[in-house]
């Protein structure tokens, strides 16, 4: 029953709907054959289990890829859910009789490749780029929430003070720069933008005095920081089975590079930006293994 032509590009969900698919089939080869009551049983308890794990799955993805009617999907997924189960109740009321199984077997048939060969294909006219924007704005988003914290922790920041929201002009405010090379399983790299009041505060509230003028240990304190910001990222990462390892810091006092989104962390006393930038070959492999969760994972590292 599967054909190529459903394919998506995204493996992990491609792979769901192959499995779909042969569960699907076996169950038009039950009600053709006159299959016993245990069968439609097996069956039944499968998709039950299954297509709630895979619609969790790619509701997850379409929310990592920014699509525009996830409301919409997530209702035919509720849909076809009600099917299974009013077919459960119809067939043992009716003592699986041979009739209402070929009804359940060409309804969900039907309803599979309906919902394959159109609604799911309409995920990847989502254009790539979009997707994969999505997918930086969701590790730069991460990367911010682990230095909201850093700061909190080092230099005692009341978490209410601080405040995140998304820039589009990454670099108009940062002073002094921290640019950190990210490998393993993300390759990039993450860059920390420091504006001269933050920079001075931060000294003054985990050293106890006041810098007259930017020096060396201004700079080893702001890559300190940054280091230990991407550290924390990076175990929060592992924790969910992407592993990913940062460079040496390396500073500046300007920033050259090109225009992005960042996230801009508001203290009361001083900004910092961050932007994360993924390379081409880490944001198409991403998106076709899968996604990256990273929606899911500031969630989660909240609690």
């Amino acid at each position: 029953m599967w054909k190529e032509s459903y394919r998506l590009g995204v493996e992990r969900i491609d792979k769901q709907h192959q499995k779909l698919f042969k569960m699907t089939g076996a169950l038009v080869q039950a009600a053709r054959d006159g299959a016993g009551e245990e069968t439609y049983k097996k069956a039944l308890d499968f998709l039950k289990e299954y297509v709630v794990y895979h619609f969790q799955d790619e509701e997850d993805y379409q929310r990592a890829i920014g699509y525009s009617r996830l409301e919409e999907h997530i209702q035919q997924h509720r849909e076809f859910a009600g099917k299974v189960q009013e077919y459960e109740e119809k067939l043992i009321e009716n003592g699986y009789d041979q009739r209402m199984t070929k009804y359940l077997a060409g309804t969900l048939t039907a309803w599979l490749i309906h919902h394959v060969a159109d609604s799911d294909q309409k995920l990847v006219a989502c254009p790539r780029k979009k997707a994969m924007h999505h997918q930086s704005q969701h590790c730069t988003g991460l990367f911010a929430e682990r230095t909201a914290d850093v700061l909190e922790k080092m230099a005692c920041f009341a978490r209410s003070q601080i405040s995140l929201h998304e820039t589009n002009h990454f670099g108009e405010l940062g002073d002094f720069f921290v640019e950190i090379e990210l490998c393993g399983e993300l390759r990039g790299k993450a860059v920390f933008g420091f504006s001269k009041e933050l920079s001075f505060s931060l000294i003054r509230r985990m050293m106890l005095f006041d810098l007259e003028e930017p020096d060396e240990l201004m700079q080893s304190a702001l890559c300190e920081l940054s280091n230990i910001a991407c550290g924390s990222t990076a175990v929060k990462l592992d924790r969910r089975g992407i592993i990913i390892q940062i460079k040496t810091p390396v500073f500046s006092c300007g920033y050259e590079g090109p225009d992005n989104v960042g996230v801009q962390i508001d203290t009361g006393t001083g900004r910092l930006e961050i932007a994360v930038f993924l390379d081409e070959q880490t944001l198409e492999r991403r998106y076709r293994s899968g996604y990256l969760r990273f929606s899911d994972l500031k969630e989660k590292d909240k609690k």
